[in-house]
């Protein structure tokens, strides 16, 4: 069988296993980090959240970040709050407070696992599901059940670490006022809350400090250390089994060798488990150590006498220990300016290469260190049982010969390809040349050799594009801030823009040349876009006008070159008719590009009529008596007469008129004498009489 086939093979392609990326983003405390995407991992301070103790991050395949939290808020990618990830009811307090765990089988789904913290309201164990399709790929919280309970009293102490298939994750708590460790295992089928409980060790109860202190796998799963502060000051070191998510045989080590006031808190296994490094503080005397354990032997007093002591410092606190994605076991030191780092933890006593001030952030003034570092699940610092994927070798998305690599070789039995053509191969490696461009479903099947028994099936969707210019031709904008640039989400594929924009479409925010990078399974490609303004058309409707209502006037724009039009009057052609005083205006649009002007249309010098009778009987036509088109006069008097030479009604105003009633009252129909002077905008004085009826 191929397996026999194996063993030569591994033993000569070593580089082809890989550390995963999830953790390689940090985000704890005052909004610090490290980013470990670059050789030797680079301090970041860009974040948007605080805690003393606790906080997880996430990143994707490629070791780009996608969210973190400090069991209270997530923040996304662009460092701002998650959509519907602001009331998570986690504690900051809280050694162990928060877990990011992705869903097995999903690349989408992700549960954030919260504790309470001790001597506070809140200290239930529960979760939130993040989902990253949401909110544009961002990431939103599942607004259908958040901050789902799992149990009550769990604080201080999570932990999270893959079942020994590579698939599942176990997350164990430890119950309080009892020595029950449990189990809870995350599969594809989601969250099994029915525990695996496991009663062994300390009875952690009395003084809530008593559950100070972290909870730490090793990386291959096997031992699980559990660090119990203050009155017991004391690490108990167990095995786990990572099959049935058992915890047995308890070894009690105290580090102090005399228990001091608060003591233990940290701990972390060495990457091949055979050294286990724990830190502690003395406030009696204000020192504060790091040691080393060598636990191959499984013996409490063996262990004990292979006590190390790595460092040993007064005036400072230690606290957390992490291994990193380089391997390195790192350290905080409380209120400081700086990580400490164990830059070698697979070797015994000094050796360890200890460096108290690795990565420095500044100083307490700019940037402080405080008690925590993030949790992760403690897998992916495993690199020989990282879960089985694969990559294409190609560097350009144009290739068609494409090799595809397996992540890593061990526990292989066999493997078969079916590469999204028809085409199946059991080649280890294998390389294909496809027909034509287009998206292909490459699935691999991993026959293992583990406890499991089963196979691993991975499908990636693979892009093989036809042209490298994916962007499309440069284009024009009339308003840049409208125009939306990029291409159709192509699935798995990570984007940067020369803007630092992650999305696969950007809305443009000045004219110029934009860049945009993909990078899917193994192909680089990057395309240039070119955005530069549109010609503005220009529109006049010439200088201001006057009008009568007996000679309407015509409104037009000075050109007639333009694809659309849209007056105030709701008109849509080229000019309208106007007998009306008031404000227009148009808007024109060429080529997509608007344009708008006004103008005012003003009474003009228009003649004086007068009608010869009335009807105000509320039919709304005649109502009234008087001048009846507006005209621009510089003087105006009209008075009105009843037969008996009675001056019932008399106007300045060109536009007031006469409704046919004198104080209040309806005056009878019949004939009334009127009398009008004006004179007209030249200056020439009018005087006109003459006689209405009033009709109703």
């Amino acid at each position: 069988m191929i397996k026999y086939l194996l063993t030569t093979y591994l033993l000569v392609t070593t580089a082809l296993v890989f550390a995963q990326k999830q953790a390689n983003i940090w985000y704890f405390v005052s909004r610090i980090g490290l980013d470990f995407n670059q050789i030797p991992p680079q301090p970041i301070a860009d974040g948007n959240l605080t805690s003393p103790e606790g906080m997880s991050s996430i990143a994707d395949n490629n070791g780009r970040l996608l969210f973190y939290t400090n069991g209270l808020a997530i923040i996304n990618r662009q460092q701002l709050p998650m959509k519907n990830g602001q009331a998570l009811a986690g504690n900051t307090s809280s050694t162990n407070n928060v877990v990011i765990v992705p869903l097995p089988g999903s690349d989408s789904i992700y549960y954030v696992f919260t504790t309470g913290a001790a001597n506070e309201a809140l200290q239930q164990f529960q979760y939130n599901i993040v989902n990253m399709k949401g909110d544009g790929g961002l990431g939103e919280v599942d607004m259908g059940g958040m901050n789902i309970i799992i149990e009550d009293l769990i604080f201080e102490k999570i932990a999270a670490v893959k079942h020994c298939n590579n698939k599942d994750t176990w997350i164990v708590v430890h119950k309080w006022n009892s020595d029950e460790y449990h189990s809870y295992l995350l599969t594809a089928a989601g969250l099994n809350t029915t525990p695996v409980i496991s009663n062994t060790g300390f009875v952690i109860n009395g003084d809530q400090l008593n559950a100070l202190g972290t909870l730490k796998f090793s990386a291959k799963g096997t031992k699980l250390a559990a660090v119990h502060s203050f009155y017991n000051d004391a690490v108990e070191l167990m095995d786990f089994d990572n099959t049935t998510g058992l915890v047995s045989n308890p070894i009690i080590l105290h580090p102090n060798i005399t228990p001091v006031a608060l003591g233990s808190y940290g701990a972390e296994f060495s990457t091949d488990g055979r050294l286990l490094y724990v830190s502690s503080n003395n406030y009696s005397n204000e020192t504060s150590a790091l040691y080393q354990f060598d636990i191959t032997s499984n013996n409490a007093a063996t262990i004990m006498a292979s006590r190390q002591i790595i460092q040993q410092v007064p005036d400072l606190l230690f606290g957390a220990l992490q291994t990193g994605p380089d391997l390195k076991i790192y350290m905080s030191v409380w209120n400081s300016g700086f990580l400490s780092a164990i830059n070698d933890p697979n070797i015994y006593g000094a050796g360890c290469n200890f460096n108290l001030k690795q990565v420095n952030y500044g100083g307490p003034a700019n940037n402080s260190v405080l008690f925590g570092l993030p949790t992760f699940v403690q897998s992916y610092f495993d690199t020989t049982s990282n879960p089985y994927d694969f990559t294409r070798v190609t560097g350009s998305c144009l290739d068609r010969v494409i090799t595809f690599k397996i992540n890593r070789l061990s526990w292989i039995d066999s493997v078969k390809w079916k590469v999204g053509d028809a085409q199946v191969s059991q080649a280890l490696q294998p390389t294909h040349t496809y027909a034509a461009p287009g998206f292909y479903n490459v699935q691999l099947i991993v026959y293992k050799i583990d406890c499991s028994g089963l196979h691993d099936t991975i499908n990636r969707r693979i892009w093989i594009a036809d042209t490298d210019k994916f962007l499309g031709a440069d284009t024009s904008s009339c308003s840049v801030l409208s125009l939306v640039i990029g291409v159709e989400e192509i699935f798995g594929t990570n984007y940067l823009w020369n803007t630092g924009s992650t999305g696969n479409k950007i809305t443009t925010a000045a004219f110029g040349d934009y860049w945009l990078e993909i990078d899917q399974n193994g192909c680089k490609m990057r395309d240039t876009i070119r955005v530069i303004p549109e010609p503005q058309p220009t529109v006049s409707l010439g200088m201001d006008t006057n009008v009568c209502k007996s000679k309407p006037v015509i409104l037009k724009t000075v050109s007639a070159d333009y694809d659309s039009y849209l007056w105030s009057t709701g008109e849509t052609t080229p000019s309208i008719l106007v007998n009306q005083i008031g404000t227009y205006h148009v808007t024109v649009t060429k080529n997509l590009c608007k344009a708008a002007d006004t103008i005012r249309v003003v009474v003009g010098d228009c003649g004086v009529y007068i009608p010869s009778a009335f009807t105000p009987n509320n039919d709304n036509l005649n109502e009234t008596f008087g001048v009846v088109d507006n005209t621009a006069l510089q003087y105006f008097n009209l008075q009105i007469y009843s037969k008996w030479g009675q001056l019932i009604f008399s106007s300045n105003d060109v536009t007031t008129k006469w409704d046919g009633t004198f104080k209040g009252k309806t005056m009878p129909n019949g004939y009334y004498v009127w009398i009008l002077n004006y004179t007209n905008i030249r200056g020439r004085k009018f005087y006109e009489q003459g006689t209405v009826m009033l009709i109703r």
